[in-house]
Formats: C-alpha cells, structure tokens, sequence
C-alpha cells in the first residue's frame, strides 16, 4: 500500500507540473499574441527612442566622473619650462597655479632640503611691500624653480608649508635686497622671514668704505650681473621683463603671465647662484648670516607709512 501511495503521489505531481506547464505557455501565448495584434510601427520607434535616453542616463554619470579625473590630473601637473640662462647652459622652472601642483610640490622642496640643496628665495608683487602686495613666492636651485602663484592658488599656502621653509632659521635662502620682502611677508601674511643670506650684503662689503660719512650705495640685481657674470643671458632676459613691467604697473597681478615675466621671476633666483659664486668668498659665513638678518628687520621693524626704499646701505648692518 505504501508503494502505491508512493507511486499514486507521484503521479498527482507530474500531472500538476505539467498542467502549469501548459497554463503558462498558454498565458505566455496569449501574451504574446495580444502584444504583437496590437504594436504598431510608431510603438516601435518609442520603445527604441526610450530605451536610448535610458542608455544614455546609465552612461552619463561615467562620463562626467571620467572628465573630473582628467581635470584633477591635469590641475597637478607641472609642466617643466626650460630656459637658455647661459651661452651653453639651461635651467628649468615650473609655474605652480592650483592647489593640487603646489602640494606636489612642497614634497620636492622639502626632499631638496633634506638633501642639503642650496636654495634661493624672491617675492614679487605690486609695490613689494606692507603697503602693496604679494603675488609669486618664487623658491628654487641652481637646476629648478617652482614659481608659487599666490594670486592664484590664496593664502593657504603659507600654512601648508610655505611658512615652516620661509621661517626656519636653520633652511639657509639666498636673496637680493631682502628688506622689502620681509616687510610685505611679515605685515601682509604673518611670515617672519628667517635664515637670509643676503648677496647684496656681499656685493656692499667691500666698498663700505669707500664713500665719505660711511655711506655706502647699493647696487642692483642687473647692475651686479653686468659686473661679476660675464655671459649676459641673464641680464638680456630681465631687461624684456622690464620692457614689460614699464607698460604696466600692476603687471604682476595681470593673469595669465605673460612668459617673459615668468622667465623674470626664474632668473632672479638662478642670478643669485652666480652671484654667489662670484662673491661668496668676500665674507664669513657667521658674519653675512648676521648682517642679513638685520637687513630683514630694517624695514619690517620700522614704523612706516610709506614705502621709504633707498639706494644707500644703513648704518650698522655690517659691522
């Protein structure tokens, strides 16, 4: 009796399964007949037209998120500019001008530091000065500099990172006349400008002396070229940034730079690698560290109410 309840039971099942079978082809068939009596050509074209703006919607998203990866790669990448700053011999510099680029490179910078690289440093702006402004943070080698579009990029860039080199006493930076950076780094954003050797402090020394009352005249950055670096790549390419800057006062806070102004910006720093060369043996290191310091605080210190600049050397800078 079980066997055949079994086999009863069984046969119940089969012929349930295969009767739904039937039912639903039967539905699938009437379906599909009712579908297909009443599709029109015109149905046709909206079922295609809507299945494209639906294809269209799942690829859009992927596109747009494509283009924001190929903007953010292209907002951190510095293209390399190279320039003649001798008969036989090139240097290079990267213009930085987005967040991103500047991030990027700071870690060079601090590798360079950290592998005991020279560096020099130059500000440029309107009026340079606490009554003007500061536009380039331009920090390089002999080989390499990173123009720092402060305009451009904002403030931020002091407190990520910028500060720290520019403060720190121990990161030894060549500069040029450095009163009126100070000043313009100090009263407009905070930075206490550290750790100068100043070579114009050298180029001064040896005349100090010479004119009566101990006063001494300064020299400037293309008059020094003209007289310790006998190539004049250097001074040729200043002089078209001069061109420049004679047309217009506010030239560096014009955007886009015009390309002589950045290879301007680029030769005052690799200027002063010569210069350095040609006059690093006039002074003792101790000596012309602690003259460039004072040098910094002559203006910064002062209370001023105008930008007082002058041609001669102030008494008791070097002693």
């Amino acid at each position: 009796m079980a066997t055949k309840r079994k086999l009863d039971m069984s046969g119940t099942n089969e012929t349930e399964e295969q009767t739904s079978s039937e039912a639903k082809t039967k539905r699938v068939n009437i379906s599909f007949k009712s579908i297909s009596g009443s599709l029109t050509k015109e149905d046709v074209e909206k079922s295609s037209q809507s299945s494209n703006k639906i294809a269209d919607r799942n690829e859009k998203p992927v596109k747009e998120k494509d283009k924001k990866v190929a903007r953010k790669d292209e907002s951190s990448t510095i293209i390399p500019i190279t320039i003649n700053i001798g008969r036989n011999e090139t240097s290079t510099y990267k213009y930085v001008d987005t967040k991103e680029k500047f991030i990027e490179v700071m870690k060079e910078l601090q590798e360079m530091i950290e592998n005991k690289q020279m560096i020099a440093v130059d500000c440029e702006g309107v009026n340079l000065s606490r009554f003007g402004s500061v536009t380039l943070v331009n920090i390089g080698t002999r080989d390499l500099v990173y123009l720092i579009d402060i305009l451009k990029i904002g403030n931020s860039v002091f407190d990520d990172g910028l500060r720290s080199i520019l403060e720190d006493s121990g990161i030894e930076k060549l500069m040029f006349d450095c009163r009126e950076d100070a000043d313009a780094l100090l009263h407009i954003h905070k930075v206490k400008l550290n750790g100068v050797l100043d070579v114009q402090i050298l180029e001064v020394n040896n005349r100090i002396h010479v004119y009566r009352n101990g006063y001494t005249k300064i020299r400037s950055l293309k008059h020094c070229l003209e007289l310790y670096v006998t190539d004049d790549t250097l001074v040729n390419i200043k002089l078209q940034g001069r061109s420049s800057m004679n047309m217009s006062s506010n030239i560096w806070e014009k955007r886009p730079l015009d390309e002589n102004m950045l290879k301007y910006a680029s030769v005052d720093i690799l200027s002063l690698f010569k210069l350095y060369d040609a006059l690093r043996t006039r002074m003792s290191h101790i000596v012309w560290k602690a003259a460039s310091s004072r040098y910094c605080d002559t203006a910064r210190s002062k209370n001023r109410t105008y930008r007082d600049g002058s041609g001669i050397l102030p008494k008791g800078i070097i002693l």
